[in-house]
């Protein structure tokens, strides 16, 4: 879109940032009767990390037309696996297990389709107005909305619209320029990862699953996509991290040859990208929303990506939000009530996972993960959360109370082991670098 076509206050919503969240809650918006303007600073297709959808993403994918699209440019996943150095056999969830098995599988795809996919649908959207290749610079709260400034590829331009959604990831536009954003005191990681070729299939027990292998400084996945390449990275701590001398791509293989097990399936793959980093992994906001504006998937809060979380929070508070956002268009008054609801139940399912993320380098929940029991169907409803099962209550909730318990039991049982492990995992201070810069500094 030229500047000279800039919408004035005839736009609703104003919605920064073109990944899922941003794509997603522009066509749902744009189903209500709203009109968006969707701004997006990258010419699609581009790279993203985060490939491997959860079965909870597919009825969110069905609702917005997409999910037959998706299929054809995503490698089936049936489940997740895991390895660890201490156990012999790998443990192996698969999501036809669940509690709810429907559906019972997922997807993994490459992001630079799946992301252009789901930005070409909003923009196709009938009162979706795409402005690519434009960046944020500022915004202005006005009596009756806002007043956007963009950077172009050719010139500048501004919007007006009476509303404002913040989907701009990890970049976190309105995080930044309200000081909103705080890294998480319990949990900071950082990862470097790279695509490969010509894995060997002994990375996985079932064709498509995400495998998880443990290693003396954190975990490592392996993501199988279509086309023979494979997502393989390393998420550890800083303190590891801050060991590299050399260059990162030899950091990145000294890394994975100190997990064999992972090692022995790599090494006669070949790398076929440049090895990337990103840091600070864990962070949210104060609040989900302020006056006139909301925050969206990772603009608000992200996860260290051990559960594939990512998307599937990204489109689900999408959708809530789209819902939301059409009624207080109407009903100024009913944004404190609505708003408020949608953080309540958007923060309560997000802490079902960050409870097994804050502790999923424990000896004592590898244990538990490597030797699950299924007594009061436990088993079944850790497999459900790694569904994305995370907004059920009910049984769901009874038993995952039962799975901690049986942890913290467990904690009692082995203290000292669990002292000398918390020691180790104390939070250094953060790496906050944006993820194009961080890779030359990891």
């Amino acid at each position: 879109m030229e500047a000279s076509e800039a919408p004035s206050t005839a736009i609703d919503v104003a919605v920064i940032g073109g990944g899922p969240a941003g794509s997603a809650v522009s066509a749902f918006l744009a189903r209500l009767g709203r009109r968006v303007a969707l701004i997006e600073k990258s010419r699609h297709p581009r790279f993203h990390v985060g490939e491997s959808l959860l079965p909870s993403n597919l009825p969110i994918l069905e609702r917005l037309g997409v999910s037959e699209a998706v299929a054809a440019i995503g490698r089936y996943k049936p489940g997740a696996e895991f390895v660890s150095p201490h156990h012999e056999q790998r443990q192996v969830f698969p999501f036809a297990d669940a509690l709810n098995p429907s559906p019972d599988h997922a997807y993994n795809v490459t992001r630079a389709e799946f992301d252009e996919l789901l930005l070409r649908h909003a923009a196709a959207a009938p009162g979706v107005d795409l402005w690519e290749g434009y960046t944020a610079t500022g915004a202005e709260r006005l009596p009756d909305g806002w007043r956007l400034t963009l950077r172009g590829e050719n010139a500048p331009a501004e919007i007006r619209a009476r509303f404002l959604i913040d989907a701009s990831g990890r970049d976190g536009f309105f995080a930044k320029v309200e000081s909103v954003r705080q890294r998480s005191p319990r949990h900071n990681s950082a990862a470097i990862f790279a695509h490969f070729r010509d894995v060997s299939s002994d990375a996985w027990a079932a064709d498509g699953s995400i495998a998880i292998y443990w290693f003396e400084h954190g975990w490592i996945w392996m993501i199988p996509l279509r086309n023979g390449l494979t997502s393989v990275g390393a998420v550890s701590m800083p303190d590891y991290l801050k060991t590299r001398k050399g260059p990162l791509d030899a950091f990145f293989i000294e890394t994975l040859k100190m997990c064999p097990k992972a090692w022995t399936v790599l090494q006669n793959a070949s790398r076929v990208s440049p090895v990337r980093g990103a840091g600070n992994y864990a962070y949210t906001a104060k609040k989900a929303f302020g006056d006139g504006y909301l925050l969206l998937g990772d603009a608000y809060t992200f996860l260290d990506p051990i559960f594939s979380s990512g998307i599937y929070f990204a489109m689900q508070s999408a959708e809530r939000a789209a819902e939301a956002v059409n009624v207080v268009l109407d009903r100024p008054e009913l944004a404190g009530r609505l708003f408020s609801r949608y953080q309540r139940e958007l923060d309560n399912a997000m802490a079902r996972l960050t409870w097994f993320i804050y502790r999923f380098n424990s000896p004592i929940l590898r244990n538990l993960f490597m030797k699950p029991r299924n007594f009061f169907a436990i088993r079944k409803a850790v497999v459900s959360i790694l569904a994305g099962d995370v907004y059920r209550g009910g049984t769901l909730s009874l038993r995952l109370a039962v799975f901690k318990t049986i942890f913290h039991l467990s904690r009692l049982a082995n203290l000292r082991t669990d002292r000398e492990d918390r020691r180790r995992r104390e939070v250094l201070p953060s790496i906050s670098l944006p993820d194009n810069e961080i890779a030359d500094r990891l």
